[in-house]
């Protein structure tokens, strides 16, 4: 999902890795759309979702090449695979005026944007958290 920071015209990308039996968010970075940043997502993942775990992905031609090719499941939109995480992005819109696609929301500096994020997400996790 993409947002802005500063202003319009700078876009940045919001990435998630979302488990799917608890709908908890348990990685995020911020980035462009590229292979560098899923990287930096792969190494976001805490240690116990490097091994033994699939990975449903859209066909985004970043993710090749950083996830491991036994376990990555890439999905054509509409198959249902990621609707998760599409989930997971309305849910986040909903809380975040800065994710909202038509906003005049924005972060002035990225410091401050990934706070708001952080605020967000760790809000979200909170209600999926099974006590």
């Amino acid at each position: 999902m993409w947002t802005f920071v500063g202003r319009k015209r700078r876009k940045v990308w919001l990435w998630l890795a979302v488990e799917r039996h608890t709908r908890r968010i348990v990685a995020w970075v911020l980035g462009t759309r590229g292979t560098a940043t899923a990287r930096r997502l792969w190494r976001a993942l805490p240690a116990d979702y490097h091994t033994g775990t699939w990975y449903f992905t859209d066909e985004w031609e970043a993710y090749r090449g950083v996830l491991p090719l036994h376990a990555h499941r890439p999905s054509a939109k509409g198959s249902g695979q990621a609707s998760i995480v599409e989930a997971v992005n309305c849910s986040l819109r909903q809380r975040c005026a800065v994710l909202v696609r038509k906003t005049c929301s924005f972060s002035r500096s990225l410091a401050m944007h990934r706070i708001r994020l952080q605020l967000c997400i760790d809000d979200h996790n909170r209600r999926f958290t099974h006590n």
